[in-house]
């Protein structure tokens, strides 16, 4: 009767003094984030991300990178479904001019696939590169456009037979085609392949993913009704 009495008593005094014990069974689960925090800012209608950030799994310096393929299902989980080694500027993030050797970072669109083959692999909107083909980075008009240079050969170099152009700087497919680009800011930002013999080697400020085979793979796995988005760095 006492020992029941005592425990009555506690009880009272726990409640007044606002303490709640609350047995380990009954304890709140942790509360899970339902989208990563890269996906904050894309888009309501994309479903499909390659996202490439700093890793170290195959490597320690600044231009060691992985790119990943997500996509998001009718529930709005977000799952990853490829992952490759990659590489970016030799300098790492955080792209401010011409010439740094950085890759910027944020979130952009695809301007346009490209790669070598008369006919395009995939689903997305597609150009075939040729010998000519460049984007420029001479000072002037055609300041981080798409021309064709006569007398230029090494457009459709093996590193550039896959790939597509990141809209980064206001980059144009023709010259006088949508708004200037920043001068100086940066141009002709890819994704593409190894070069032959340096396989995921620093880059001059594009992401190089590992092989043809991997970068046809993500060509052949966007899809333009999904609004694909790049994520870089986040």
């Amino acid at each position: 009767m006492l020992s029941r009495l005592g425990s009555l008593l506690l009880v009272v005094v726990l409640a007044a003094t606002g303490c709640v014990v609350v047995p380990a069974q009954a304890a709140m689960p942790t509360e899970r984030r339902a989208v990563p925090a890269w996906a904050d800012d894309l888009p309501a209608r994309t479903t499909q991300v390659v996202r490439t950030v700093s890793s170290r799994t195959y490597c320690r310096k600044v231009w060691c990178t992985v790119t990943q393929a997500w996509q998001r299902d009718a529930d709005g989980r977000w799952s990853k479904v490829k992952e490759f080694r990659s590489s970016i500027g030799a300098n790492g993030w955080g792209k401010r001019r011409e010439g740094d050797g950085r890759s910027p970072g944020g979130t952009f669109r695809i301007k346009v696939t490209f790669t070598t083959s008369r006919s395009n692999p995939g689903a997305m909107p597609w150009r075939r590169r040729l010998p000519t083909s460049v984007v420029s980075a001479a000072a002037g008009r055609d300041y981080n456009t798409w021309v064709d240079v006569r007398g230029v050969t090494s457009g459709d170099r093996p590193s550039m037979r896959y790939g597509w152009v990141l809209d980064f700087n206001r980059v144009r497919l023709r010259p006088g085609a949508g708004p200037r680009p920043v001068p100086g800011k940066g141009s002709g930002i890819f994704y593409h392949t190894s070069k032959r013999g340096k396989r995921w080697a620093p880059t001059a400020g594009c992401t190089q993913v590992g092989t043809p085979r991997q970068m046809r793979w993500l060509l052949t796995w966007l899809r333009p009704e999904a609004h694909p988005r790049v994520v870089q760095n986040r």
